[in-house]
């Protein structure tokens, strides 16, 4: 018999990329719960919930039996409870979504964190705000929910994830800078380092969780624990068959000339500790991440597919060539 299984969420990115993967693989009867307003028109023939988690529209799920849930949409602590309160208590697997961004950077600096680092506290502010200020902290704080409410669970904690169907054009802005030649800022030299996780890694973890016998757990879900935009911008570099020209912008410069970390300049953060672990994942699943040149040149491909859009994220041209100019002079 097919095991049934609820996403929240599934229509976008790392949604995307698993629901295909659990479609071919036939071996479960998938729902999809989510407001319909991104890939209205993906998969057609699996049933669908449509609602806001946010709001009375998730009592739709009372009624329904479930194997498993993956939530790829939990962002805010009611929301998780409001979940947890209509599922039928049967429920034998429940795979939350986390970040790497629950880790305490105030308490914890050091590189290549475990799972075992300490994590953000949530204060009665933060559990109810809705910026992404306090994004870490709403996600920590639905972690504890999610082991203190008895369901059998798995916490999934990636990094900056990118590959196919990635709408935040982070990583993907650095792919553009190469793919359409000029001059290249790098922050710093482009030598932080920071880790990343490929969607397709991602995907299979959480596939094969599914059918792991010890849940309870919490994993960093990483594919590259040391990369950085150095590593990004060479290696795809190579793929493109492109020669990039390096204009160096050192921390100071950028911080006079009010760029901000991580917005302006995607990737960028001035300092070394945002790498994490990934032994226990490895060790856990029996599972290898595909090699970076594998996993970037699969992203090279879809944005071919996608005929190379200019990046959403990150400056203008303008507002870079500026830059450039200045350190010219």
């Amino acid at each position: 018999m097919k095991k049934k299984i609820l996403v929240l969420g599934g229509t976008q990115f790392i949604g995307r990329s698993l629901v295909e993967k659990l479609f071919l693989e036939k071996n479960f009867e998938i729902t999809l719960f989510n407001r319909h307003k991104t890939g209205i028109n993906l998969f057609e023939d699996i049933p669908k919930i449509r609602g806001d988690r946010e709001t009375p529209d998730i009592n739709k799920i009372k009624d329904h039996h479930w194997d498993y849930v993956i939530d790829l949409s939990g962002y805010y602590p009611d929301s998780l409870k409001n979940v947890l309160d209509n599922l039928n208590p049967d429920v034998s697997k429940y795979i939350f979504i986390s970040t790497c961004s629950v880790y305490d950077n105030e308490q914890y600096q050091l590189p290549m964190r475990d799972e075992n680092a300490p994590i953000l506290s949530c204060s009665e502010k933060q559990y109810s705000d809705r910026t992404v200020t306090s994004y870490g902290n709403r996600k920590a704080e639905c972690e504890r929910i999610l082991m203190d409410s008895g369901i059998n669970y798995f916490i999934f904690r990636p990094a900056l994830v990118y590959g196919p169907y990635d709408h935040t054009d982070r990583l993907y802005y650095w792919l553009y800078q190469v793919k359409k030649g000029g001059p290249l800022l790098l922050p710093d030299k482009g030598q932080g380092i920071f880790s990343l996780t490929y969607v397709k890694d991602l995907v299979e973890v959480i596939t094969r969780a599914l059918s792991k016998e010890t849940p309870n757990n919490t994993y960093n879900v990483i594919s590259q624990p040391k990369s950085s935009i150095r590593m990004i911008v060479e290696e795809a570099a190579s793929i493109l068959k492109k020669d990039f020209r390096e204009v160096n912008a050192s921390p100071s410069f950028l911080n006079i000339h009010n760029v901000a970390q991580w917005t302006d300049m995607p990737l960028w953060l001035d300092c070394n500790y945002y790498t994490y672990e990934n032994e226990s994942m490895k060790k856990d699943f029996n599972f290898s991440p595909q090699p970076f040149q594998e996993s970037l040149n699969k992203t090279i491909q879809f944005y071919d597919k996608l005929n190379w859009p200019v990046p959403k994220y990150g400056m203008a041209e303008s507002t870079k060539m500026g830059l450039i100019s200045h350190l010219a002079n």
